[in-house]
């Protein structure tokens, strides 16, 4: 699989679908990751436990990618991310890398568009 397709597919099997699925997760993400978002670092624990808590906050994202450019184990992303059904919407710059077929590490900056300003670091909680 190409690395710009394994990111686009943990996007799909994990932030747009309905359901927290972490079979998808660990089929994607490797048990080494590692995440910088905003100045703090997430490991693939952290990592898991965030994305749980978010689909019980927020049941479905819409991810608008603007780019998504692969050159070798790096795939850079720049997208919006949207709270269906409502005005929620982050604007994210994140940089993958891939190794083995799984996502190992991201470097990752958020920025609030649009939304309550309590959401402001939603890519960071981790706590349901």
């Amino acid at each position: 699989m190409q690395n710009k397709k394994i990111v686009r597919t943990l996007f799909e099997k994990t932030f747009e679908s309905d359901d927290f699925n972490e079979k998808a997760l660990e089929s994607l993400v490797s048990p080494d990751y590692v995440q910088h978002v905003d100045g703090k670092t997430l490991g693939y624990k952290e990592f898991v436990a965030h994305v749980k808590w978010l689909k019980a906050k927020i049941s479905k994202i819409n991810i608008d990618f603007m780019a998504l450019i692969e050159e070798g184990d790096t795939v850079f992303s720049n997208h919006i991310v949207m709270k269906d059904g409502s005005t929620g919407k982050a604007h994210v710059i994140a940089e993958f890398r891939v190794r083995d077929g799984k996502i190992f590490y991201c470097d990752e900056l958020t920025c609030l568009l649009e939304g309550n300003e309590k959401n402001r670091h939603l890519g960071l909680d981790t706590e349901v």
